[in-house]
C-alpha cells in the first residue's frame, strides 16, 4: 500500500470515527427541541387519542414537549409523507396504524417506500370484531360461510383498501367463499346502514364495537385476532371456529425516517416502552380491548415485513383497489 493510500485510509478511518462520536454526542443531548408526534387523522380518533397519551407521557420523561400534529387525509399518506421527508434526528415522528403498511401495496403514485422509515415501537394491537345486525341469520363463522356459500351475502366497510376491507377479503380467501364488498365513505356511515339493517355486517374495532354490543343494537360473530379479547370472552376467534391461520388486526406503532441514529432511536425506543408498559397505560389500552406491545424496533420491523407479504398476497388474489 502506497503512503499517499494509507493517509487516505487514515483520514476515512478518522472521519468515521468523528461521525460515530459526533452522532453519540447528539444522542446523548436528544432532544434539544421539542418533538412533533404526527398523525394522519383528523382530531379524537382511536390513533389520535393513544398519540396524545403517549405524548403526554413522553414529555415528561424526554424532557421536551412532544406535541401531537394532526395531519388527516389520504388514510394517512399526507402525514407519512411529511415524516419522509423530515430531518432523521428523531424531532419528527409518526404515530401511524397498520394502513401504513397496506397504503404502499395499494397506491402506486407514493412519493416514499416503507425502507424511508424507521420503525421505532410497536405500542398497541386491538382485533376487529365481525358485527351484523342483530336480525342477520348466522349467529358464527359456520353458519356465515355456509350462507354465503347458498346464497350472495354482502358486508359493509369504511371504504375499498382499509383494513376492515382486507380483513373480510382475507376470510373470503381462507374460506373460499365470495362476499360482496359494499364500501362506504368511513366507518360512521357504515355502521348507521348497518344498524339499520340496510347492510348485515362489517369488521369494527374493540373499542367502537362496545357501546353498541353492550345495548344489543349488534351482535358478535367472532374476533380477528389468534386468541380472544378479554372485553368480549365469550365471542371466539375466527381461527377457532375453522378458519386455521386467520389472524388480522390494527396495531399502532411510532416510527421515524430512516437514518435516524442508532442511539436516538434507542434512546426514544426505552422512553416509549417504558411508557407502554406502565401500569396507567395498560389499564387505559385494556378498557379499550387493546393489548400493550413496547417491542424492539427489529421486532417491529419484521412484523411490517410479514404483513406486507400477507397483505400483498390478498390484494393480488382479489385485486383490492383503493378508492
Amino acid at each position: 500500500m502506497s503512503k499517499s493510500t494509507k493517509w487516505s485510509a487514515l483520514r476515512a478511518g478518522i472521519g468515521t470515527l468523528l461521525t460515530a462520536a459526533a452522532l453519540t454526542a447528539a444522542a446523548a443531548d436528544f432532544p434539544t427541541k421539542p418533538v412533533k408526534l404526527l398523525v394522519g387523522f383528523p382530531p379524537g380518533g382511536g390513533t389520535d387519542v393513544l398519540a396524545r397519551a403517549m405524548a403526554a407521557e413522553l414529555t415528561r420523561s424526554l424532557g421536551q414537549q412532544v406535541i401531537v400534529e394532526n395531519k388527516g387525509g389520504a388514510n394517512g399518506v399526507i402525514a407519512t409523507t411529511d415524516l419522509s421527508k423530515a430531518a432523521p434526528d428523531g424531532h419528527t415522528l409518526m404515530m401511524t396504524i397498520s394502513s401504513h403498511v397496506t397504503n404502499a401495496l395499494l397506491f402506486s403514485n407514493l412519493t416514499y417506500k416503507l425502507k424511508d422509515f424507521q420503525p421505532v415501537s410497536m405500542v398497541a394491537t386491538s382485533p376487529f370484531v365481525l358485527i351484523a345486525h342483530p336480525q342477520f341469520p348466522p349467529n358464527d363463522i359456520k353458519s356465515l360461510i355456509a350462507a354465503a356459500k347458498a346464497q350472495d351475502t354482502t358486508y359493509a366497510s369504511p371504504g375499498a383498501g382499509s383494513t376492515q376491507h382486507l380483513s373480510m377479503e382475507l376470510l373470503n380467501v381462507k374460506t373460499g367463499v365470495k362476499m360482496t364488498h359494499v364500501p362506504y365513505r368511513g366507518g360512521a356511515p357504515a355502521l348507521t346502514d348497518l344498524l339499520g339493517g340496510q347492510v348485515p355486517m362489517m369488521f369494527m374495532t374493540t373499542v367502537q364495537s362496545l357501546p353498541y354490543l353492550k345495548d344489543n343494537r349488534v351482535k358478535a360473530l367472532a374476533v380477528s385476532t389468534p386468541k380472544r379479547t378479554p372485553v368480549l370472552p365469550d365471542v371466539p376467534t375466527i381461527a377457532e371456529s375453522g378458519v386455521e391461520g386467520y389472524s388480522s388486526d390494527v396495531w399502532f406503532g411510532i416510527i421515524a425516517p430512516a437514518g435516524t441514529p442508532d442511539a436516538v432511536v434507542r434512546k426514544l425506543h426505552t422512553e416509549i416502552v417504558r411508557v407502554v408498559k406502565s401500569p396507567e397505560m395498560q389499564a387505559s389500552l385494556a378498557a379499550q380491548g387493546a393489548e400493550p406491545v413496547g417491542n424492539t424496533p427489529a421486532e417491529f420491523a419484521a412484523i411490517i415485513a410479514d404483513e406486507y407479504e400477507k397483505w400483498g398476497d390478498v390484494i393480488k388474489r382479489t385485486g383490492i383497489k383503493a378508492q
